[in-house]
């Protein structure tokens, strides 16, 4: 099975953004799985998130130096990535459990491809006695009015 490829990237909103990338990509040997964008009007600013594989002899670190000189023409602040390499992630808790509950069980079934580094909370740790949190640690922080 080919190796999929996450290319995400922001810019000042301009016209040919995705008309330049998905060209690029194509001449670089590479089919677009999925390509989501989005135009943030009150800022200007673009966002760009496009998974693809290489059907060509390309590789990756052919396609990264390909693409440096398209992203200083746009201005692009990128990151390109390997969809294998999980990206870390801290969580984020309030008082109400249910959502962390969620993300926990939809990480450790597979459903979200990330890695936990930790958990953060304005709450005691005994808050959330009830859930099992694993080798993660937990971190308080309290916020006073």
């Amino acid at each position: 099975m080919k190796e999929n490829y996450i290319l995400m990237l922001s810019c000042v909103d301009h016209p040919g953004i995705v008309a330049n990338v998905t060209t690029f990509l194509a001449r670089h040997g590479s089919n677009i799985i999925k390509a989501e964008q989005f135009d943030d009007i009150e800022t200007g600013h673009f966002f760009m998130r496009v998974k693809f594989y290489f059907v060509g002899k390309s590789t990756i670190e052919e396609l990264r130096e390909g693409f440096a000189p398209l992203a200083a023409e746009h201005g692009f602040d990128y990151q390109l990535r390997a969809e294998s390499v999980q990206k870390k992630v801290l969580i984020l808790v309030s008082k109400f459990d249910h959502c962390l509950v969620d993300l926990l069980y939809r990480w450790r079934n597979g459903e979200l491809p990330m890695e936990p580094v930790g958990i953060v909370s304005n709450h005691p740790r005994e808050t959330y006695a009830h859930i099992h949190f694993g080798d993660l640690p937990f971190y308080y922080l309290p916020v006073s009015k």
